[in-house]
C-alpha cells in the first residue's frame, strides 16, 4: 500500500451485524440456490439485484446445475454486456432468455430504444409463454414485476428466493409485497451474503494501510470503530474539516 496515509476514510457496513462470523463465500450459496431451484414445482423467482455481477453468475451457475433456464430483464442484460467480460453470462446465451416487463416496455416504446431489444431478438421470451416455461426457469425478479406475472398466469407452484440483505424486507414500504407473497402462498427463502467487507478484512486492510487518522463513514456503528481500529477519528457529516 502508499507510504504515509494521512487519512483512511473506512466503511463499516458489517460492524455491528450479527452473526459476527466470516461472511459466506459466493460459492457457498451456489449449493443453496440449487436446493431452492430443485425445490420449485413452478417458477423460481430470485430477487437480487441486477448490478451484482457477482450473484448473477452465481445464479447462472445454478441454473445450470438445477437445468433450468435463467431469465433475465432488458436493464440487467444491458449491465451484463456494459462489462465487456466474455466470461459473464449474458443475453445471448444458451439457457438465457431474455424478458421485457410491462414498465421497461414502456420505456422503451416512449425513448424508441427499440435497436436495445434487436440484440436479444433470438433469445427473446414473451409474456404469453412465461407459464408454459415456468416450471423450467429461473426469472430474476423484483416487486414491480409482480403484476406481469399476475396477468401472466404463471405464478403456480412458484417460490422466491431472496438475495438482498434481510432488513431491507421488514421496511414499511414492502408491507404490499409481503402480502402479495401470502396471496399467493409464494414461500420465502433467504438466501445472501453480504458484498462488504468483513470485519476481519477491514481489520488487515487498516494495519497495511496504517494511516495518521481513521475516519468512519457508511456505517451504522462508527462508535464501535475504536473497538477494532487505531487512531480513529469521527467526522459528522457536513462539517468542513482540514487533513
Amino acid at each position: 500500500p502508499p507510504q504515509d496515509v494521512d487519512v483512511l476514510l473506512l466503511e463499516g457496513t458489517t460492524i455491528g451485524r450479527a452473526p459476527a462470523e466470516e461472511p459466506l463465500s459466493e460459492k457457498d450459496l451456489e449449493g443453496a440456490f440449487i436446493a431452492s431451484m430443485k425445490a420449485a414445482k413452478g417458477l423460481c423467482l430470485v430477487w437480487a439485484s441486477g448490478q451484482n455481477i457477482d450473484r448473477i453468475v452465481t445464479i447462472f451457475r445454478a441454473c445450470k446445475r438445477a437445468r433450468r433456464q435463467l431469465i433475465i430483464d432488458l436493464y440487467t442484460a444491458e449491465v451484463l454486456r456494459a462489462t465487456g467480460n466474455p466470461k459473464i453470462p449474458q443475453g445471448d446465451w444458451e439457457g438465457v432468455r431474455v424478458y421485457l416487463p410491462d414498465a421497461q416496455r414502456r420505456l422503451v416504446k416512449r425513448h424508441a430504444l427499440f435497436a436495445l431489444l434487436n440484440r436479444y431478438r433470438t433469445h427473446r421470451l414473451f409474456p404469453e409463454h412465461l407459464a408454459e416455461e415456468a416450471a423450467r426457469s429461473v426469472l430474476l425478479f423484483r416487486p414491480s414485476m409482480a403484476g406481469d406475472l399476475e396477468r401472466a398466469d404463471c405464478l403456480k407452484g412458484a417460490r422466491l428466493v431472496y438475495s438482498l440483505w434481510k432488513g431491507y424486507l421488514n421496511k414499511e414500504r414492502l408491507q404490499p409485497f409481503r402480502e402479495w407473497l401470502k396471496r399467493w402462498r409464494i414461500p420465502l427463502t433467504h438466501i445472501h451474503t453480504s458484498g462488504h467487507a468483513s470485519v476481519t478484512d477491514l481489520k488487515r486492510l487498516a494495519r497495511a494501510v496504517n494511516p495518521k487518522k481513521l475516519v468512519p463513514i457508511h456505517s451504522d456503528e462508527p462508535g464501535r470503530f475504536t473497538g477494532f481500529f487505531e487512531r480513529v477519528q469521527r467526522k459528522e457529516d457536513g462539517v468542513w474539516w482540514q487533513v
